[in-house]
């Protein structure tokens, strides 16, 4: 190939030889932007947040007086939802009207109470069996789950009382925390 060709290939073809050359000197000067300025601080703004973060995960970031507060009231705010000793027939009487609002019927009620050392607490130990439809049941059990006071589901049995129809027997026990008065 000589220099005539190229010569001759070139002047028909400015546009498309200019496009190129244009488009190369854009990608040199993104290259070099991208590696004299962008990378350093890229590189510098990862570091700074993972050491914001490693501080965040070991405390450091903040003083022990801010951590305490913090702690004072997300315990405040657990020790909220203990149910006033006082307010127990009224959870018994919430507990029923869950079980109503989801077409339950509750078979019998017994309860346990038992003393937590050390502490203004009491703790029921409640069983009761449910009666109806699944639906019925997983919606009783979401309920539950929602209730705005501190109950723990320990333990749920499920039963099918026949194969014919669609009810089910729902065995229920939960620990309800109840505040003393005065506490």
């Amino acid at each position: 190939m000589n220099l005539d060709l190229i010569k001759d290939i070139y002047a028909q073809r400015r546009r498309i030889f200019g496009l190129i050359f244009f488009l190369a000197l854009v990608n040199l000067v993104l290259a070099v932007y991208v590696s004299q300025w962008q990378t350093p601080q890229l590189a510098t703004a990862t570091k700074e947040w993972s050491a914001r973060q490693q501080a965040a995960l070991k405390g450091q970031d903040r003083g022990e007086a801010a951590r305490f507060r913090d702690n004072q009231r997300d315990l405040a705010t657990f020790e909220e939802r203990y149910i006033a000793k006082k307010d127990f027939a009224a959870f018994l009487s919430d507990l029923f009207g869950i079980a109503k609002a989801n077409s339950l019927s509750l078979k019998g009620i017994n309860y346990q109470p038992t003393q937590v050392k050390n502490q203004p607490l009491v703790t029921y130990v409640i069983e009761f069996t449910l009666s109806g439809r699944y639906g019925g049941v997983k919606g009783f059990i979401a309920d539950l789950a929602r209730y705005p006071k501190l109950v723990v589901l320990n333990s749920i049995s499920l039963a099918n009382t026949s194969k014919t129809e669609e009810s089910v027997d729902l065995k229920v026990q939960l620990t309800v925390y109840l505040k003393k008065e005065g506490a």
